[in-house]
């Protein structure tokens, strides 16, 4: 299995793990079912994996955002469908994978969610952890630093952009009509981010190559 895949197996796996905090702070501002789409759409991936073994990175992200379209076709399943169809636009079927990919990956990712969700940065979305985590991957890439350093500073940007959503009042879909009751708990998408990236950038610092940066 590839590093690509091992990365999205992991992720996959801190998804379902996270349920219950996923569906209690969604519970805040919503239908509490945030965590039970994300089970949905977190299975349906790790069932894809054995069949993608050897397939090119766009055709992975194109593969698992269609199924997830299907299988989880509620608000957040489609916006986490699209940003991997987005990000497997971007990425060259014989691309080596750096920081400046990472990079690439999460700003195709937060403007496909940005265009499908209709939302902006500040009102209480996933955007609030996806945009810093976005502009620390493309300020690290611009270092030079690898795929590694790269995830690390987008997962700790997205953790700080999650936590600071607590301090927000929601402006956006369901959340904005129940302001009063999300206010003060963190956002239920921005967290499912925070979670995504963590578990990205630790899947690559275990399987990276001896010697990368």
């Amino acid at each position: 299995m590839t590093r690509l895949l091992d990365g999205i197996a992991a992720t996959a796996d801190a998804v379902r793990n996270s349920a219950p905090l996923l569906n209690e702070l969604d519970a805040n501002a919503g239908d509490g079912d945030l965590g039970v789409t994300m089970v949905t759409a977190a299975t349906t991936v790790l069932d894809l994996i054995p069949g993608l073994a050897g397939a090119a990175p766009a055709d992975v992200f194109k593969t698992c955002g269609t199924a997830i379209a299907r299988a989880a076709p509620s608000t957040s399943g489609t916006l986490v469908a699209t940003a991997l169809l987005r990000a497997g636009r971007v990425v060259a079927e014989d691309e080596v994978a750096t920081g400046s990919t990472v990079a690439k990956l999460l700003s195709a990712a937060l403007t496909g969610i940005q265009e499908r969700g209709k939302a902006e940065v500040g009102a209480k979305t996933m955007l609030d952890a996806l945009a810093p985590a976005a502009d620390a991957a493309a300020s690290t890439a611009a270092a030079g630093s690898g795929v590694d350093a790269a995830l690390s500073a987008a997962a700790d940007a997205a953790e700080v952009g999650a936590r600071a959503t607590a301090g927000m009042t929601a402006r956006h879909g369901r959340a904005g009509w129940l302001a009063d009751r999300a206010a003060g708990h963190e956002d239920g998408g921005a967290r499912l981010v925070a979670i995504i990236l963590a578990a990205a950038s630790a899947s690559a610092a275990q399987t990276a190559p001896a010697g990368s940066a």
